[in-house]
């Protein structure tokens, strides 16, 4: 499968199970992610609604890859944002076992994570280190040769 149908796939199916995750219930006694969060329901909305915009654009659309990191950040931070409620649970819910919501959330910011990633030409950002590409390389360590 080409990289561009398999980065459009996961990022429009990760988003539309994100959204989808949001109406299960994620805590015992039947808590869903409206109920238990105060604002990272929306961000979690916004994200899987961009994701599956994404996904549409790139498997119909002649853009590929993706220029900016930008599908990459909303994939990580969805990701990120479920890890930590199923780590740390909002106080609502604290002590309640986790739910198919849950589980269903963190398989699909997953999706949209590495849909993000391939959508970016699977290419991590770079912060700086190591060599710039086209930059001459970096002169030999040691004192110059006798000469």
């Amino acid at each position: 499968m080409p990289g561009r149908t398999l980065s459009g796939l996961l990022t429009l199916g990760g988003g539309l199970l994100l959204f989808i995750s949001l109406f299960v219930s994620w805590y015992d006694p039947g808590v869903d992610a409206w109920t238990a969060f105060e604002v990272l329901d929306l961000v979690l909305a916004a994200a899987s609604a961009y994701g599956a915009v994404l996904g549409a654009g790139i498997l119909v659309g002649n853009r590929w890859p993706l220029g900016g990191q930008g599908p990459l950040v909303i994939g990580g931070a969805a990701f990120a944002i479920v890890v930590v409620q199923l780590v740390e649970p909002p106080p609502v819910v604290h002590g309640a076992s986790l739910r198919t919501g849950a589980w269903l959330a963190l398989v699909a910011s997953a999706a949209l994570l590495a849909g993000g990633w391939l959508a970016t030409g699977g290419r991590a950002p770079r912060g700086g280190r190591g060599p710039r590409e086209g930059a001459p390389p970096p002169p030999p360590a040691g004192p110059p040769p006798p000469g």
